[in-house]
This record gives C-alpha cells, sequence and structure tokens, in this order.
C-alpha cells in the first residue's frame, strides 16, 4: 500500500472507530484507502447514497424485497450436498431482521405499528455474547468490522433469486469461526445492524434454484444460543436455549464480513450483490 493511502487509513480509520464524521474524505476514497484496486460491492454501495435532505434517519419503513429477511432455521447437520431446502422468507408489514424483531414485538405491536431508529438500534441492548453497533456509513460499517476482525477481511452477500423459496444444496464451504454480521435495517435511510456473536460459524453455500439458477447463500450457525429468544427456539426449532446449534440464512441485503480466505470470487456479482 503507497504511503498516501496508509495515511489515509489511519486517519479515517481512527474517526470511525470514535465514531467521528467522514465529511473531509469521500467514502469511496476511504475504501480506496484500505483496499486498493478493489471495487465497493453494490450491497454497500446503497451506504453511498444521499438520504433525505435535512434528516439523519428516515424512520419510514421502506418496501421489503422476497430476498431480504429469510426466516428458516435449521440445525448445522441439514447442510449437506444434495439437501432440498425451502427458504421463507417473511412478509411482516413492518419488517425488521428477526433478532431485531423479536425485541420489538416485546415493546409494542409492530404488526399495526411503525418503529424508530432509536427504538430498533439505540434501546435494544446487546444479547448474551452479542457486540452490536449501527453503522450509518460505509466508514463506521468498516471501522467495526476492521476493529473485530482485523484488516485482512472481506465482504460477503446472499443472492437468492426473487420469488424462489426452493433450493438444493450444491456444497457447503466452512467461513470459519470469526464473523461480523450487518443486517439492513427497514429505513428509507440505510442503516446496517451489525454485531459479532460469541460461538458462531459462517458457511458459503452454493445453490441450485428449482428452475436450474445456480446462485449461493450465506449461512451461520449459532453453537451458543443462550443469547437467542427462549419463545422463538420453542416454536420454531423445538428446542431450549443452550441445547443444540441452531442456523439460519443472512438475506441479499445483509453483509458478512469475514477473514479474507482467498476466495476467487469474493468480491464478484455472487458474493456480494
Amino acid at each position: 500500500m503507497e504511503l498516501k493511502h496508509i495515511l489515509i487509513f489511519i486517519s479515517v480509520l481512527s474517526l470511525a472507530l470514535a465514531g467521528g464524521s467522514h465529511a473531509s474524505l469521500p467514502e469511496e476514497e476511504y475504501w480506496e484507502a484500505v483496499w486498493p484496486n478493489t471495487p465497493i460491492p453494490s450491497s454497500l454501495r446503497e451506504l453511498l447514497k444521499p438520504g433525505p435532505e435535512g434528516v439523519e434517519i428516515d424512520d419510514l419503513p421502506m418496501e421489503v424485497d422476497d430476498t431480504q429477511y429469510p426466516k428458516t432455521f435449521f440445525y448445522e447437520h441439514e447442510l449437506y450436498p444434495g439437501k432440498t431446502m425451502k427458504v421463507q422468507f417473511s412478509k411482516r408489514p413492518f419488517a425488521q431482521p428477526y433478532g431485531v424483531y423479536t425485541w420489538m414485538r416485546e415493546i409494542k405491536d409492530i404488526e399495526k405499528e411503525g418503529y424508530t431508529f432509536n427504538e430498533v438500534c439505540v434501546k435494544k441492548a446487546a444479547a448474551e455474547g452479542e457486540q452490536k453497533f449501527c453503522a450509518k456509513s460505509l466508514g463506521t460499517l468498516i471501522g467495526f468490522s476492521i476493529s473485530k476482525l482485523g484488516k485482512n477481511i472481506q465482504a460477503l452477500s446472499s443472492s437468492f433469486i426473487d420469488k424462489h423459496e426452493q433450493y438444493k444444496i450444491e456444497s457447503v464451504q466452512n467461513l470459519g469461526e470469526k464473523a461480523v454480521m450487518c443486517h439492513r435495517l427497514n429505513f428509507q435511510k440505510v442503516v446496517f445492524y451489525c454485531h459479532e456473536i460469541h460461538g458462531t460459524t459462517a458457511f458459503m453455500v452454493p445453490l441450485v434454484a428449482n428452475d436450474g439458477r445456480k446462485t449461493q447463500a450465506l449461512a451461520v450457525c449459532h453453537t451458543d444460543t443462550s443469547g437467542m429468544n427462549h419463545e422463538m427456539l420453542q416454536q420454531i426449532m423445538k428446542a431450549d436455549p443452550g441445547s443444540k446449534p441452531v442456523c439460519h440464512f443472512l438475506g441479499n441485503k445483509a453483509i458478512l464480513w469475514v477473514p479474507n480466505l482467498g476466495l476467487d470470487n469474493a468480491y464478484g456479482a455472487n458474493a456480494a450483490v
């Protein structure tokens, strides 16, 4: 890395970790300073779009696409080549990632009411074994991920096919036990709920849809489920917290940061879309 990029990286990363502003440096330059000659994944490019003028966070929910919030849970032994998986997606009117959804359900009727950024991101306490952070810019999102995993990391996303729920697993690749997950929150302005959870293993899962098209998904398995919602585990998995590892897929607008394993398509169209 050139000296100029090193100096930019150090100055901007210090701001990111301190929660400071990046107004003095375009975020494209920030990305280039950290990962020279590497294109920004399109899922992260959404963070560069300007939000509503004069509004820091727009609390109005946006329209949710059919691949944003998978609600299928399963056990790790079900991840194997040849397995057919039916992946269901949330159809809730005020959708959010499942962990945030279960928290919101405890404080208000979210089937009838909206929610604010303060409710879903600030007031929500971290679960047991979780370190959370709400990123409102590309710089702060990268800064949190680097603070947990180091700089030699890569961004990956699922690429479920719109309107398709039936897939066959082609192969399974273990991405390791170090990961930061960033889930797109359902606001007009782009905000991500990022967290690192103790006892989590990530997998890349190439898939074949029922129409023959090939794609891929990311799955995470939580070996320590003691901090998960007890009611949800009993209802969906018939399991007690802490008893069995529980897995779920990440949606298309979630981002998984993992140590760089030298994957050929780490920044390709199917890896971060």
